[in-house]
């Protein structure tokens, strides 16, 4: 009898784990595709902006970088109102309006409106990530969320790829077209692809599973009851859940610097990989630069899958995020010293891509196993803000140095150091741990994953 009964709340996790996963990814996926594009589309625009506004490596970087001044500054305010008011509406609304402004980024005249609508891009944008984050927290158990986070974070490598693909056929077909530049209209199917998506969202999310009316009964009530479950666990021994708890987390803090180490090493890829591209290879035209920049993250994709497919059943540790920050900062000294040679370097660059993407992924299991509610709110915020600190210092940073040298070597070394710092104080601090549940508690999903294998 208990048998039968096992067996049948396993049948219904299962099913339960699918629905969701059917019903919320694709449009959660399809909008950090369309998000992330947008925030980097800018990259492909860098010549058409240098021809049409005189802008250099320095004033480019700043471009690029005032996005997250205006991210950073609202991203708690939106995080905490998004845990509020709800998913559905508050996703909704980023997306419109982040998909509005960047329409707008096509009509600009000048490099002043570059930069204030780049800022309010920041300010429209803010939130969405970690808001995301936080409600994967609402729909997927312990067990399952490594996989979750490493499936959702295949986002940002297909975003780059088929980005590149995208606007480089923008770049050559659609130039002149209705008397706009060939860059414009990045921006403009960009913005548009973004109020679509915003809208279907309004119709497929849901705020929470007492909500999911496609969900059974069952299914609901199981989902609703682990979730409450782990919430108590993740609670357990903490007086405060509230945000203020979040923000003065000594883990929350050391997690943020972290973080920023990280993107530090990663923002610069996205944003300056098309000029590197075109540097390694003078005579590629634009579409054959956009397939060159896809290749890094198509293989960043694969790995990313991979990586969901082998913590389905098991938490991420560590290691899995210091280990490829190590040797991803082996790949930025490979790229600084053989950047005169296109194979060579091309190959760095892929690898440190396969290696910065996947720990980033790894990164964002740490902080959901023992924040919850209020707390989780802040607490995700607070990380991602500090880390898009990185968004605006690394790629204007990377230009002053790249203006003042005349060459990438310096800015590459730069971004290994980060990297590398990054994952030397990961492993000091948890060495330093003596109980893996500072890190990883609870460690509900332990149980869980023995049933499976038994199962």
């Amino acid at each position: 009898m208990v048998t039968k009964i096992d067996n049948a709340l396993s049948d219904v996790a299962i099913r339960t784990k699918r629905k969701v996963f059917r019903r919320l990814m694709p449009i959660l996926m399809l909008g950090y595709i369309v998000g992330y594009l947008d925030r980097t589309s800018i990259s492909f625009a860098s010549q058409g902006l240098s021809q049409e506004f005189g802008m250099n490596a320095t004033a480019f970087g700043f471009a690029v970088g005032i996005f997250f001044l205006g991210y950073v500054l609202f991203e708690i305010p939106s995080n905490v109102l998004l845990h509020r008011v709800g998913a559905r509406i508050w996703i909704t609304r980023i997306m419109i309006s982040w998909g509005i402004i960047t329409v707008l980024i096509g009509f600009t005249t000048g490099a002043a409106g570059v930069y204030v609508l780049r800022f309010f891009l920041g300010v429209a944008e803010a939130g969405f990530f970690p808001g995301i984050i936080l409600y994967l927290t609402y729909w997927f158990p312990n067990a399952v969320r490594a996989r979750m986070l490493s499936i959702f974070m295949l986002s940002v490598s297909i975003a780059l790829a088929t980005g590149s693909l995208l606007n480089g056929q923008i770049l050559q077909h659609f130039d002149g077209l209705l008397g706009f530049s060939g860059w414009r209209w990045i921006f403009f199917v960009g913005g548009l692809l973004a109020v679509i998506l915003g809208v279907l969202s309004f119709f497929l999310l849901t705020d929470s599973p007492q909500k999911a009316r496609w969900l059974d009964e069952p299914e609901r009530q199981w989902l609703i009851e682990t979730l409450a479950r782990e919430g108590e666990e993740r609670a357990a021994g903490r007086s405060d859940h509230g945000i203020w708890a979040g923000l003065r987390d000594r883990r929350v803090i050391l997690l943020a610097v972290i973080f920023f180490l990280i993107q530090f090493g990663n923002y610069p890829l996205a944003f300056w990989l098309p000029q590197l591209v075109k540097r390694i290879g003078p005579d590629l035209s634009a579409v054959q630069v956009s397939l060159v920049t896809a290749i890094p993250y198509a293989c960043a994709a694969i790995v990313l899958f991979l990586m969901a497919m082998r913590f389905a059943r098991r938490d991420a540790e560590v290691a899995h995020i210091s280990i490829p920050l190590i040797v991803a900062s082996g790949a930025f000294a490979v790229i600084t010293a053989f950047l005169g040679q296109p194979i060579i370097a091309l190959m760095a660059i892929t690898v440190a891509t396969m290696c910065v993407l996947p720990a980033t992924a790894m990164f964002w299991s740490l902080p959901t196993h023992y924040l919850t509610g209020a707390a989780a709110a802040s607490g995700i915020a607070l990380i991602n803000s500090v880390g898009n600190i990185a968004g605006f210092v690394s790629p204007y940073s990377y230009g002053i140095l790249r203006d003042a040298t005349g060459s990438d070597n310096v800015a590459l070394a730069m971004l290994g150091t980060a990297v590398v710092a990054a994952a030397v104080i990961l492993i000091i601090w948890r060495n330093k741990t003596r109980e893996r549940a500072s890190w990883n508690s609870p460690r509900t999903s332990r149980p869980e994953r023995v049933d499976a294998k038994e199962s």
